[in-house]
């Protein structure tokens, strides 16, 4: 299966001198521990992990109702309409993420992800897409977040290491101190690229068509109908 290069928008981020070129070597000698946790995933699951990519912008949401508190994305399981009308997911992780986070962070978090990935692929199988709630706050889309996946105590039942770091890791969001702290001294401070968006903007509606012209390959349907 053909992969993108997920540090393309990185690249062209270092090109146009949004980023200094230092962060991209940064950045590269950290790839293997995403690689490391994907085939940590696949081998687990025997199911392929989705196209992921480094988003070189750290995304900030807030809502209106929670005047002057932000949330920040670190990570995003993102669903798109393919030229062919057919859904496409796709893996966010942010820049921030693969530079600060801690090897057992990244993996919980390229995990929990994958549960996300599930999550789509059931509701595609069900019809069910459009039937998810918009939150209204940060609170209520982190309280969302753990209830839009597929339990990974079923997925990750042969690997119980991982299941001890999201279970650390998440608790109605990613809860990691630490990397709050460097990212916000390390990037927030020093005015690196950053992308507002709202709460509600980060919610995307499909088309019933699409849902229905995706196929979902034998093998994944039945895992899912296995953990579900």
């Amino acid at each position: 299966m053909k992969r993108i290069n997920p540090f393309i928008l990185f690249e062209k981020y270092i090109n146009e001198q949004k980023l200094d070129t230092k962060l991209y070597y940064q950045i590269m000698t950290r790839r293997n521990i995403i690689e490391e946790a994907i085939e940590r995933v696949e081998k687990i699951t025997s199911i392929d992990y989705p196209d992921y990519y480094i988003e070189p912008s750290l995304l900030i949401s807030s809502s209106e109702i929670e005047y002057g508190q932000y949330t920040i994305l670190y990570a995003r399981t993102i669903p798109v309409c393919t030229r062919q009308n057919q859904i496409k997911i796709m893996i966010q992780l942010s820049a921030p993420l693969v530079l600060y986070g801690l090897k057992g962070t990244i993996h919980a978090v390229v995990a929990h992800e994958f549960l996300h990935y599930l999550d789509f692929m059931k509701k595609i199988i069900n019809f069910e897409v459009n039937s998810d709630t918009v939150p209204q706050s940060g609170f209520e889309a982190s309280f969302l977040d753990g209830e839009k996946t597929v339990d990974y105590k079923m997925v990750f039942k042969k690997d119980r290491s991982l299941r001890k770091m999201i279970d650390l890791r998440f608790n109605q969001g990613l809860n990691d101190p630490r990397l709050d702290k460097k990212t916000k001294t390390s990037w927030i401070d020093k005015k690196l690229p950053i992308k507002h968006m709202t709460i509600e903007n980060n919610y995307t509606r499909l088309p019933f068509y699409a849902i229905a012209n995706t196929p979902i390959e034998k093998h994944l349907r039945m895992k899912i109908m296995e953990w579900i």
